[in-house]
């Protein structure tokens, strides 16, 4: 074999395996890399967003007859102005309660917005308020914070309380080039305690993780990869650790000239 032909060879070689490097470097930022893209696949994930303190509620009873219902839509009645309808909702308190018209409080903590809505309209029934009512209840300031390697960290508001953690990276711009998808950190309030947990996104396994479905007050936190934090390592302590050391030797090389100078006295 001539010089020519182990350089060809070699040159391959070396190709070949920079390919390879670069699509297993690649995989990294790819979402559910293990999942097959031939088959169906059940999102097995029981999502039940319950209400808690500070969430703020609509409420809205209708019927086929308007009249009956008045008393009931005190809190959630459109103001006078034409332009800008302004909807005042429910604050469930400390406590998990609300104070709703007539029926008075209402322990609503732990309920979803469709039982409280079904535990209304029979209590209307049976208090012969309103013969056929249906009740409208829904989330008016469901919020979660999406911080660190994203394009637009936020705090995400929608109205209704279903949001996946793909979505929310979407609404924030995706995770950047930097994050580290395989360790995403959700932290989750749940009876005045915090939960902090993580979750792989290149894995199928987040299709059945509870934290696939984000609730209220979720904060998700995007971790910088070890890449970045050695940049940002460089870029910020560097030039400290450096103007310290500097300083150092200056102090050191002080001291050894006072006590030479010392010295050569005696």
């Amino acid at each position: 074999m001539n010089l020519q032909t182990k350089t060809i060879r070699l040159t391959a070689l070396l190709i070949a395996a920079a390919m390879l490097f670069a699509a297993c470097s690649s995989s990294k930022y790819a979402y559910i890399k293990d999942a097959p893209r031939d088959e169906d696949m059940a999102i097995t994930t029981d999502f039940t967003s319950t209400l808690m303190p500070d969430d703020l509620l609509y409420i809205h009873v209708n019927s086929k007859t308007p009249q009956s219902v008045v008393p009931f839509n005190q809190e959630t009645n459109q103001a006078p102005s034409i332009k800008k309808p302004e909807v005042h909702g429910y604050v469930v308190s400390s406590e998990g309660d609300i104070i709703f018209p007539v029926l008075g409080r209402i322990h609503v903590a732990d309920m979803t917005t469709s039982q409280l809505a079904s535990y209304i309209e029979g209590r209307l029934i049976a208090g012969r308020y309103v013969k056929d009512p249906q009740v409208v209840v829904t989330l008016m300031n469901f919020r979660v914070t999406v911080i660190g390697e994203v394009a637009k960290p936020q705090q995400i508001h929608i109205s209704g309380t279903r949001l996946t953690i793909f979505e929310a990276l979407a609404i924030c711009g995706d995770a950047t080039m930097d994050g580290m998808r395989d360790c995403i950190t959700v932290i989750r309030t749940k009876d005045n305690d915090y939960i902090v947990d993580t979750v792989d996104l290149t894995s199928k396994e987040i299709l059945n993780s509870p934290y696939y479905y984000l609730l209220q007050n979720d904060v998700v936190y995007v971790e910088p990869t070890k890449r970045k934090k050695r940049i940002a390592w460089r870029n910020e302590d560097w030039p400290h650790y450096l103007t310290t050391g500097v300083a150092a030797v200056r102090l050191a090389y002080l001291a050894y000239y006072r006590y030479v100078r010392v010295q050569n006295i005696k």
